[in-house]
């Protein structure tokens, strides 16, 4: 098995992505691996293509500065931002830096809100191609597993 050399964690400065964010820093501490912090944000319709292929946004540079106050190894992780759909910056991101893994959050939404509004870790999932490590932020207060039922096997039928 090839060994973890280059991870790749996407945010959104959501709270479930700080999450990820951690568990992809501690990550790449133990397998002495770069890490890269990425943002995919929506092209600004007065943008030309210079602007999506070079973008520079103080407001997200300062929130990308802003998620590594008090890391230890902030100085070690690459920050970037690139504009256009999350799921495909990210894929290709990933390609393109020749990462090993990716890891990010997921909101976990089901049902009407997940056909609604998509999930771009999903996108990810299917399209990436290096292993996705998805982190989801789960309710403290949220049931235990129960065990898993084991069904008798069948008695053999004979003619």
């Amino acid at each position: 098995m090839k060994t973890i050399q280059h991870i790749l964690c996407p945010t959104d400065f959501s709270a479930t992505a700080e999450k990820a964010m951690k568990y992809a820093e501690q990550l790449a501490i133990e397998a002495g691996a770069d890490l890269t912090l990425l943002h995919a944000f929506d092209t600004p319709a007065a943008w030309n293509l210079a602007g999506q292929e070079h973008p520079r946004d103080p407001k997200l540079e300062q929130q990308l500065e802003a998620l590594l106050v008090g890391s230890p190894h902030a100085d070690k992780i690459h920050r970037r931002q690139h504009a256009g759909l999350a799921g495909e910056v990210i894929c290709w991101m990933a390609q393109n830096r020749q990462c090993d893994l990716i890891v990010m959050g997921t909101h976990g939404r089901t049902g009407l809100r997940h056909l609604l509004f998509g999930s771009v870790a999903e996108y990810v999932l299917q399209h990436a191609r290096c292993p996705v490590v998805t982190i989801r932020d789960r309710d403290p207060n949220e049931p235990l597993l129960l065990q898993p039922t084991v069904m008798p096997i069948p008695a053999p039928r004979f003619m």
